[in-house]
Protein backbone atom coordinates (compact mmCIF):
# COMPACT_ATOMS: atom_id res chain seq x y z
CA UNK A 1 0.00 0.00 0.00
CA UNK A 2 1.36 3.39 -1.04
CA UNK A 3 1.68 6.21 1.46
CA UNK A 4 0.82 9.86 0.63
CA UNK A 5 3.57 12.29 1.11
CA UNK A 6 2.92 15.57 2.94
CA UNK A 7 4.27 17.50 -0.01
CA UNK A 8 1.74 15.92 -2.33
CA UNK A 9 -1.09 16.75 0.08
CA UNK A 10 -0.07 20.36 0.21
CA UNK A 11 0.00 20.51 -3.56
CA UNK A 12 -3.51 19.06 -3.79
CA UNK A 13 -4.88 21.51 -1.19
CA UNK A 14 -3.19 24.39 -2.97
CA UNK A 15 -4.79 23.35 -6.24
CA UNK A 16 -8.25 23.10 -4.72
CA UNK A 17 -7.92 26.52 -3.02
CA UNK A 18 -6.84 28.19 -6.25
CA UNK A 19 -9.71 26.56 -8.13
CA UNK A 20 -12.16 27.88 -5.54
CA UNK A 21 -10.72 31.40 -5.81
CA UNK A 22 -10.98 31.33 -9.61
CA UNK A 23 -14.60 30.09 -9.45
CA UNK A 24 -15.55 32.85 -7.02
CA UNK A 25 -13.90 35.45 -9.22
CA UNK A 26 -15.67 34.19 -12.34
CA UNK A 27 -19.17 34.04 -10.61
CA UNK A 28 -19.59 37.12 -8.36
CA UNK A 29 -23.46 36.79 -8.59
CA UNK A 30 -23.44 34.02 -6.02
CA UNK A 31 -22.82 36.55 -3.25
CA UNK A 32 -25.45 38.89 -4.65
CA UNK A 33 -27.90 36.00 -4.78
CA UNK A 34 -27.24 35.29 -1.14
CA UNK A 35 -27.91 38.92 -0.28
CA UNK A 36 -31.15 38.92 -2.27
CA UNK A 37 -32.19 35.70 -0.62
CA UNK A 38 -31.67 37.28 2.79
CA UNK A 39 -33.69 40.38 1.77
CA UNK A 40 -36.56 38.25 0.42
CA UNK A 41 -36.62 36.20 3.59
CA UNK A 42 -36.79 39.37 5.65
CA UNK A 43 -39.59 40.83 3.49
CA UNK A 44 -41.49 37.56 3.67
CA UNK A 45 -41.37 37.71 7.42
CA UNK A 46 -42.55 41.35 7.45
CA UNK A 47 -45.35 40.54 5.00
CA UNK A 48 -46.51 37.70 7.21
CA UNK A 49 -46.53 40.07 10.16
CA UNK A 50 -48.54 42.63 8.15
CA UNK A 51 -50.99 39.88 7.18
CA UNK A 52 -51.59 39.08 10.81
CA UNK A 53 -52.12 42.76 11.60
CA UNK A 54 -54.63 43.08 8.73
CA UNK A 55 -56.59 40.11 10.08
CA UNK A 56 -56.71 41.72 13.51
CA UNK A 57 -57.88 45.05 12.07
CA UNK A 58 -60.48 43.36 9.86
CA UNK A 59 -61.87 41.56 12.85
CA UNK A 60 -62.08 44.84 14.75
CA UNK A 61 -63.90 46.53 11.82
CA UNK A 62 -66.41 43.65 11.61
CA UNK A 63 -67.13 43.90 15.32
CA UNK A 64 -67.53 47.67 14.99
CA UNK A 65 -69.96 47.35 12.06
CA UNK A 66 -72.02 44.76 13.93
CA UNK A 67 -72.17 46.99 16.96
CA UNK A 68 -72.98 50.01 14.78
CA UNK A 69 -75.80 48.11 13.03
CA UNK A 70 -77.16 47.14 16.42
CA UNK A 71 -77.00 50.76 17.57
CA UNK A 72 -78.78 51.96 14.42
CA UNK A 73 -81.49 49.33 14.91
CA UNK A 74 -81.98 50.43 18.50
CA UNK A 75 -82.14 54.09 17.45
CA UNK A 76 -84.74 53.33 14.77
CA UNK A 77 -86.76 51.22 17.18
CA UNK A 78 -86.68 53.96 19.80
CA UNK A 79 -87.58 56.67 17.26
CA UNK A 80 -90.50 54.64 15.88
CA UNK A 81 -91.77 54.10 19.40
CA UNK A 82 -91.56 57.82 20.14
CA UNK A 83 -93.41 58.70 16.92
CA UNK A 84 -96.17 56.18 17.71
CA UNK A 85 -96.53 57.58 21.22
CA UNK A 86 -96.74 61.13 19.84
CA UNK A 87 -99.37 60.11 17.27
CA UNK A 88 -101.44 58.37 19.93
CA UNK A 89 -101.18 61.40 22.20
CA UNK A 90 -102.21 63.68 19.33
CA UNK A 91 -105.23 61.50 18.49
CA UNK A 92 -106.25 61.35 22.14
CA UNK A 93 -105.92 65.09 22.50
CA UNK A 94 -107.20 66.41 19.20
CA UNK A 95 -108.50 63.49 17.14
CA UNK A 96 -107.29 62.48 13.70
CA UNK A 97 -106.37 65.49 11.62
CA UNK A 98 -108.80 66.36 8.85
CA UNK A 99 -108.88 69.33 6.47
CA UNK A 100 -111.26 72.10 7.51
CA UNK A 101 -113.21 71.89 4.26
CA UNK A 102 -114.34 69.49 1.59
CA UNK A 103 -114.89 70.28 -2.07
CA UNK A 104 -118.50 70.04 -3.25
CA UNK A 105 -119.26 69.87 -6.96
CA UNK A 106 -122.88 70.47 -7.97
CA UNK A 107 -125.08 70.96 -11.03
CA UNK A 108 -128.81 71.15 -11.74
CA UNK A 109 -130.71 70.59 -14.95
CA UNK A 110 -131.58 73.46 -15.56
CA UNK A 111 -131.05 76.02 -12.74
CA UNK A 112 -129.36 75.60 -9.37
CA UNK A 113 -129.62 77.52 -6.10
CA UNK A 114 -127.44 76.24 -3.26
CA UNK A 115 -127.76 76.83 0.50
CA UNK A 116 -125.43 75.71 3.29
CA UNK A 117 -126.96 75.84 6.76
CA UNK A 118 -129.55 78.29 5.47
CA UNK A 119 -127.10 80.66 3.79
CA UNK A 120 -127.28 80.99 0.01
CA UNK A 121 -124.02 80.38 -1.81
CA UNK A 122 -123.27 82.36 -4.95
CA UNK A 123 -122.59 80.06 -7.89
CA UNK A 124 -120.67 80.85 -11.05
CA UNK A 125 -122.75 78.73 -13.44
CA UNK A 126 -126.17 78.35 -11.81
CA UNK A 127 -127.97 78.08 -15.16
CA UNK A 128 -125.51 75.87 -17.07
CA UNK A 129 -126.33 72.27 -16.18
CA UNK A 130 -123.35 70.87 -18.09
CA UNK A 131 -120.88 73.24 -16.37
CA UNK A 132 -120.81 72.27 -12.66
CA UNK A 133 -119.98 74.63 -9.84
CA UNK A 134 -117.39 73.83 -7.22
CA UNK A 135 -117.63 75.27 -3.71
CA UNK A 136 -115.90 74.70 -0.40
CA UNK A 137 -118.00 72.76 2.08
CA UNK A 138 -116.97 73.42 5.70
CA UNK A 139 -116.85 70.23 7.75
CA UNK A 140 -119.18 71.63 10.35
CA UNK A 141 -121.92 72.07 7.73
CA UNK A 142 -125.14 70.37 8.86
CA UNK A 143 -127.65 71.02 6.07
CA UNK A 144 -127.15 71.18 2.32
CA UNK A 145 -130.23 72.53 0.54
CA UNK A 146 -130.77 72.91 -3.18
CA UNK A 147 -133.56 74.57 -5.12
CA UNK A 148 -133.75 73.11 -8.62
CA UNK A 149 -135.59 74.57 -11.60
CA UNK A 150 -136.42 72.54 -14.69
CA UNK A 151 -137.22 74.45 -17.89
CA UNK A 152 -137.09 71.85 -20.63
CA UNK A 153 -136.84 68.06 -20.70
CA UNK A 154 -135.82 65.67 -17.91
CA UNK A 155 -134.86 67.32 -14.63
CA UNK A 156 -132.18 66.48 -12.10
CA UNK A 157 -129.86 67.61 -9.32
CA UNK A 158 -126.45 66.02 -8.98
CA UNK A 159 -123.69 66.68 -6.44
CA UNK A 160 -120.76 65.01 -4.68
CA UNK A 161 -117.77 65.85 -2.53
CA UNK A 162 -114.27 64.86 -3.54
CA UNK A 163 -114.13 62.15 -0.85
CA UNK A 164 -117.62 60.78 -1.49
CA UNK A 165 -118.91 61.86 1.93
CA UNK A 166 -121.74 63.67 0.13
CA UNK A 167 -123.42 62.24 -2.97
CA UNK A 168 -126.91 62.71 -4.33
CA UNK A 169 -128.98 59.59 -3.73
CA UNK A 170 -132.11 58.51 -1.86
CA UNK A 171 -130.70 59.80 1.45
CA UNK A 172 -131.75 63.26 0.29
CA UNK A 173 -135.34 64.47 0.74
CA UNK A 174 -137.25 66.43 -1.87
CA UNK A 175 -140.56 68.29 -2.11
CA UNK A 176 -142.29 70.16 -4.92
CA UNK A 177 -143.77 72.80 -2.61
CA UNK A 178 -141.76 75.50 -0.94
CA UNK A 179 -142.09 75.66 2.83
CA UNK A 180 -141.02 78.55 5.02
CA UNK A 181 -137.46 78.09 6.20
CA UNK A 182 -137.03 74.91 4.14
CA UNK A 183 -133.30 75.63 3.67
CA UNK A 184 -132.57 76.24 7.35
CA UNK A 185 -131.11 74.20 10.17
CA UNK A 186 -134.28 73.99 12.23
CA UNK A 187 -136.63 72.95 9.46
CA UNK A 188 -138.43 69.64 10.02
CA UNK A 189 -138.35 67.61 6.79
CA UNK A 190 -139.60 64.38 8.35
CA UNK A 191 -142.71 64.37 6.15
CA UNK A 192 -140.74 64.92 2.94
CA UNK A 193 -140.32 61.97 0.61
CA UNK A 194 -136.92 60.48 -0.19
CA UNK A 195 -135.43 61.76 -3.43
CA UNK A 196 -136.17 59.80 -6.60
CA UNK A 197 -133.59 58.92 -9.21
CA UNK A 198 -134.27 60.87 -12.36
CA UNK A 199 -131.46 59.26 -14.31
CA UNK A 200 -128.21 57.40 -13.76
CA UNK A 201 -124.89 59.22 -13.75
CA UNK A 202 -123.68 57.52 -16.92
CA UNK A 203 -126.75 58.79 -18.80
CA UNK A 204 -125.60 62.36 -18.28
CA UNK A 205 -122.07 62.39 -16.79
CA UNK A 206 -120.66 65.60 -15.38
CA UNK A 207 -116.94 66.31 -15.08
CA UNK A 208 -115.93 66.52 -11.43
CA UNK A 209 -118.88 64.47 -10.16
CA UNK A 210 -118.24 60.99 -8.77
CA UNK A 211 -119.40 58.05 -10.90
CA UNK A 212 -121.38 56.54 -7.99
CA UNK A 213 -123.64 59.61 -7.84
CA UNK A 214 -127.24 59.76 -9.12
CA UNK A 215 -129.32 62.54 -10.58
CA UNK A 216 -132.21 63.18 -8.16
CA UNK A 217 -135.59 64.97 -8.22
CA UNK A 218 -139.09 64.37 -7.00
CA UNK A 219 -141.15 61.50 -8.39
CA UNK A 220 -142.41 63.74 -11.19
CA UNK A 221 -139.16 64.43 -12.99
CA UNK A 222 -140.13 63.94 -16.64
CA UNK A 223 -142.77 65.04 -19.12
CA UNK A 224 -145.33 67.82 -19.09
CA UNK A 225 -146.54 66.95 -15.60
CA UNK A 226 -143.03 67.09 -14.10
CA UNK A 227 -142.31 69.34 -11.14
CA UNK A 228 -140.71 72.46 -12.53
CA UNK A 229 -139.35 73.53 -9.15
CA UNK A 230 -138.17 71.28 -6.37
CA UNK A 231 -136.58 71.75 -2.95
CA UNK A 232 -134.13 69.10 -1.79
CA UNK A 233 -132.24 68.77 1.49
CA UNK A 234 -129.55 66.61 3.01
CA UNK A 235 -128.95 66.61 6.75
CA UNK A 236 -125.41 65.58 7.61
CA UNK A 237 -124.88 63.55 10.75
CA UNK A 238 -121.35 64.16 11.86
CA UNK A 239 -119.11 61.61 13.55
CA UNK A 240 -115.48 61.46 14.54
CA UNK A 241 -114.83 59.12 11.65
CA UNK A 242 -116.55 61.06 8.87
CA UNK A 243 -116.96 64.59 10.17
Amino acid sequence: MKKFKPTACLLVLSFLFCAAEETSAEHPSLKEFQKLHDIVSKLTGELKELNERVKVLTSRVDRYEQQNDKNIFEIRKSTKKEITEMQNALKKCCGTYKPKERVLTISTDDECYLFLDGEEITLTHPKDWDVPDTVLLPRETTVIAVKGVNLYADAGIIASTDDGYVITNSSWKCAHKKSFGWEGLDFDDSDWAPASYSKAYYEKPIIGIRFDTQWIWTERYSGKSSDKKVYCRLTLRHSKKSG
